[in-house]
Parts: C-alpha cells; structure tokens; sequence
C-alpha cells in the first residue's frame, strides 16, 4: 500500500462516494413500465434465442411476472437453416435496443434474484465503474487534475446516479462508451493491437447494448483525424478496426436505410434541435428534476464553455501539447450524435435524452477542464471552490429530490394500497394494458381475474374514431359480466383512451365506492 500515489486513494474515494450517492436511495422509486419490461426480455430473449437453436427444446417460459407478448418471434419453417434463424432472432433484439443488457441481466438475477435493489444493483455497478473510467480518459486526454474534477462531476452527478439505478442498459452503455474512447486513445498512441482489440469489442458491446451506440463509429472516425498526425502511424489497425465494426452490420445498415428517413409517427415529441439542447443542458447539470436552473445550468454550462476555449488565454507554459485536439475530440463526441438525432427526427422523432447519456462524460470532461484551467491561476482558485460548493449544493438537493419524491408511476403504492383492500374474485382492470406487468410484478395475489381495457383512438382516415360510445359499451358490460366488484388501475390513459370512455361507462353503470391517487397511477373502486 505504502507505493500507492496519493492520487490513487482520492479515486478510490471518489468510487466510495459514486456507491454511496447510488446505493443510499437505490429502492427509492417504485419500478415503472420499462424496468419490469427488461425483466421480461431477460426471461424472454434467452427463451427465443434456445427456440431458434433447437426448435422444441425450450419448453414452457416460466417469468417471475406476468409480462407481455414476446416482441418477436423465431420462424417456424422446418425447412430453415438454424443460422437464418438465430439471424432473424437477434436482429428482432436488436431493434428492441439491443440484447445484450437482457442477457447480462438475466444472468444477474439468476444469482442476486427480481427484488428491487438486486436487479439495480447491476446498473449501480456499471455507473460506479464509469468513475474511474471517466477519471482515466481525462487522465489520458488531458491531465491528473482534468481527470479528478471529471471523475468527481460523474460521482456526484444526479442525472447519472438516475440511471445507475434503473433496470435499464444506460449506464452499461455509459461505461462501453467510455472503454471504447479509451481503447481508441491508447491505439492511436501506439498501445499495440490489443487496444484495437479493446476498441473493437467495447464498440461491438456497446451496439448490442443500445442500437444508438452505432453512432460510435461516425465519433471515433472523427476522433482518429482530430489526433492526427499522430494517428497516421496507426492506420494499418484503423482500417481494421474499421472493417471489422462496419462490415458484419452492413447488410442490416443497408436494409434499414430506406427506413431511417421515413415520415413516420413514433409517439416521441417532435424536439427541435435547439429545445434538445435545452433538455440534455438541464439534465446532466442539475438531474431529472433540473432544481436550481437556469442559474445552475448556467453555471455549470460556462464552466464547460470556459472548458472548451480555455486553452487559447494560457500562457505556452501553462499549455499541454495537443490540448486543441482533445477538446475537438470532446466537442465531436457530444454533438455528432446529436445531430445525427436531430435529423432523423426531422421524419421520425426519437429524440430522449436517456438515449444520448453515453455522450454525457465529454460534458463533465468539458467542465472538468475549466476547473482544472482555474485551478492552475492563483486568483482562479476561490473561483473553483465556490464553483464546486455551488455544483455540490446543487447536486445535493437534486438528489435528495430524487430519493425522496415519487417521480416514476408508484405502483408500489399503488398495489400495496389495493392489496390492503382486495378480496379473491374481484375483476382488476388495467387502462392502459400494459399497467398489468408492473402491477403484476408488486401484487402478492398468484392468480386473480384481470381484463385488459379498450383501445378506443383508432381513427379513419379521415379523423373519426373507429370504435363508438356504444361499441366501447357493449365491450365494457361483456368484460365486466359476472363481477360485482371492479378495480380501475389507471395509467396513462390518454395514450389508450383519450376520451375517457372505459372510465366513463364504469362511472355511468356502477357505484365508485373507494379512489386513490398515486404518482402516474389512479386507483379506483366500483361494486353494482
């Protein structure tokens, strides 16, 4: 121990710190939707994939939840060979953001188990890990104090620890994308073919963990001429690089052109380009809540402008070599796959900024090199510590914010508030559908009858809806025939039922006897 750096310990500190900013309010927020989905890709994608090796031999998929339809299925024909069927399988996956977290995760809760704190502990750990990952390209890039100030940005970040506690892949692919510019870097300098092989894979990872990560391509080809000249020795392993990341994927890249600019309806928001900005700003300067904008945000977004252009007011001594091209590197890790987003979403909106997290660290590294250009200047030194007891103050808040306010829909509430009151027999309606898996997922009740509420938004061609009042009438009284008692788990019902009729026709035909409401999740009771 005694021959370790000083600089060693305050990383592993700052690690400490990360866990304990995460694992403190881990369990705060009840599981939404898309956590309980990843649950049942993890049961379901390994199911397919042993489905189209050896059709007949899965058996019966057993969930530790009732969980919707598969997304996707292998083909049936006997006469396929077992290679286009586990193509046809995995390339199904990959549209659904990419396998490979359900996989992992699968694995995970085979040891650890479904509670809640076990499957986000995974997330947790790969967002702790980008701590020293974040503190070792900064390191690399720049210098030691650049790389501590980003490593203790991303320990402390509320919008990173979010999603280091969701049962999602957003923090893997965080951590990938940080390995991955790594791995270039250390390439680039002459590091051998086992950092193109390091490039390579963490690249490969990251594709299969989220289908956005493609982007890293376009990234890394511009990072390899911003380190130009010195990256002109290496081209021998970057057109192998290259070769290999592009090639296997380009039949796929090729069949889904033709869909990339299509006008088509996503159910995202259309953002322009300028109100995208505005979000990922607020988001990775002051977490999901942004309390504290503008002036947060403000700060936090001229210390990373500071951080991009201090360079140039340096005097030569206080200058690094190559200092201009680390920074373009930042700026073309942040802003080429939001452009990329951006035009596409021009025809189809995809824009959310949880799909662009893996470009956060070269913000933090932007701010990080503004402190660490202050820090060098005596004067700028009081600048750094009232800046940081601003950013820590605020972190603080967002994160108490976070952990002690219900953001996410509470169905833990809300099943535990039904499970209190419910007797065998009763009918639980789900209005939207999909509200039954998460509930599902909290309720302690093995089997119970459920119905699935009406989709009523159809609408012609020419605007009109396509179910009627009276439609939507004779469907409820034949879902509700036989039950005297019946709940109402409703969620995001416009989504489903912009007009309300399911909710309506209960309220017109029987007596609410007892409601409760819930962040995103109303409960309601109704008997003859």
């Amino acid at each position: 121990m005694g021959s370790l750096r000083p600089s060693y310990f305050v990383i592993i500190l700052l690690v400490l710190i990360a866990f304990a900013v995460r694992a403190v309010s881990i369990n705060a927020q009840s599981l939404w939707r898309d956590e309980v989905d990843a649950l049942c890709y993890a049961y379901e994608f390994p199911h397919l994939v042993v489905q189209a090796l050896a059709p007949g031999t899965a058996g019966d998929l057993i969930t530790p939840c009732t969980c919707p339809s598969l997304p996707l299925t292998p083909a049936r024909s006997p006469g396929e060979s077992v290679t286009r069927r586990l193509t046809r399988t995995l390339g199904g996956m990959i549209r659904e953001n990419g396998p490979l977290y359900f996989f992992l995760l699968r694995g995970w809760v085979a040891v650890t188990g479904t509670s809640e704190y076990a499957m986000r502990f995974l997330s947790l750990a790969c967002g702790v890990l980008c701590v020293p990952l974040v503190y070792t390209l900064g390191h690399r890039l720049f210098d030691h104090p650049a790389g501590l100030f980003a490593a203790l940005l991303v320990a402390i970040s509320p919008y990173l620890t979010w999603y280091s506690q969701e049962v999602k892949m957003y923090a893997l692919v965080s951590a990938l994308a940080l390995l991955t510019i790594y791995g270039l870097r250390r390439a680039v300098e002459g590091g051998g073919w086992r950092w193109w092989a390091v490039q390579i894979i963490a690249t490969s990872l990251a594709f299969y963990t989220h289908i956005l990560a493609a982007l890293l391509i376009p990234v890394q080809a511009l990072l390899y001429f911003a380190w130009w000249p010195r990256a002109r020795k290496q081209w021998a392993g970057a057109l192998v690089s290259l070769a290999c990341l592009i090639l296997p994927y380009l039949p796929l890249a090729l069949w889904q052109a033709s869909q990339v600019l299509r006008v088509r309806e996503t159910g995202f928001y259309p953002y322009k380009l300028g109100e995208m900005v505005q979000i990922l700003l607020n988001g990775w300067s002051l977490g999901i809540l942004s309390q504290g904008r503008p002036w947060g945000t403000v700060l936090i977004g001229a210390l990373a402008v500071w951080g991009l252009v201090s360079f140039l007011f340096l005097s030569s001594v206080g200058r690094k070599q190559g200092e201009g091209s680390g920074r373009f590197a930042l700026v073309c890790w942040l802003v080429i796959p939001l452009l990329a987003v951006w035009f596409v979403s021009l025809r189809q909106p995809l824009f959310t900024d949880r799909y662009l997290i893996w470009t956060a660290p070269a913000f933090y590294l932007l701010i990080a090199l503004g402190l660490a250009s202050l820090w060098r200047l005596n004067w700028g030194r009081w600048v750094v510590v009232l800046s940081l007891s601003i950013i820590l103050t605020t972190s603080y808040a967002n994160q108490w914010q976070q952990a002690t306010e219900p953001i996410k829909s509470n169905f833990r509430a809300a099943v535990a508030y039904v499970t209190e009151r419910y007797a065998p027999g009763e009918l639980i309606a789900f209005q939207i559908p999909h509200g039954l898996y998460t509930f599902d997922y909290y309720f302690p009740e093995e089997e119970y009858p459920w119905a699935e509420g009406l989709y009523t938004n159809h609408r012609t061609q020419g605007g009109a809806y396509v179910m009627s009042e009276q439609d939507a009438a004779h469907r409820m009284q034949e879902m509700t025939a036989g039950y005297d008692v019946i709940w109402l788990v409703a969620t995001e019902t416009t989504m489903w039922d912009e007009r309300g009729l399911v909710q309506a026709w209960l309220e017109a035909n029987r007596e609410r006897v007892d409601e409760a409401h819930f962040t995103w999740v109303d409960v309601y009771r109704y008997v003859k």
